[in-house]
């Protein structure tokens, strides 16, 4: 029971707040289906408005197949691999924000534009890790 709490509990509290945060936002009402390839901030909103449960359950598999298996193996581990553990997670996040960021930068916007994504993509990703990481410390 415990290890499907530890699987369902935190990708749900991670994807209902950022749920929440853009549902919140006035464009989300205004979102359409082809503004997905546009490169905008706004084009990742559309997205994740309407592919939110094709990545939730990459989510659960992502929790399933990786996360708990290693908060598992870390959780009995002195603390200076606990650190490592985050040090590399942010380490991941910051390659996957930078990824993400130059697929959808235009060029012709300049480096400001792409450093503002990339710092919204890593914020995005390390406040997400945050959530879920304090969710199984409070399960555990």
């Amino acid at each position: 029971m415990k290890k499907l709490l530890k699987v369902l509990i935190p990708p749900f509290i991670g994807f209902f707040i950022f749920f929440a945060l853009i549902w919140l936002n006035p464009a989300y009402q205004t979102l359409r289906t082809d503004e997905m390839g546009e490169g905008t901030l706004r084009s990742f909103m559309a997205f994740y408005k309407y592919f939110l449960p094709l990545l939730f359950v990459i989510g659960l598999f992502t929790q399933l197949l990786v996360i708990v298996p290693v908060w598992d193996y870390l959780i009995v581990k002195p603390w200076p691999y606990k650190v490592n553990a985050i040090v590399d997670l942010g380490f991941v996040c910051l390659l996957f924000a930078a990824a993400i960021s130059y697929t959808i930068w235009d060029m012709a916007d300049g480096s400001h534009h792409f450093i503002t994504l990339l710092v919204y993509m890593l914020a995005a990703q390390l406040i997400y890790w945050f959530i879920n990481l304090l969710a199984l410390l409070l399960i555990e």
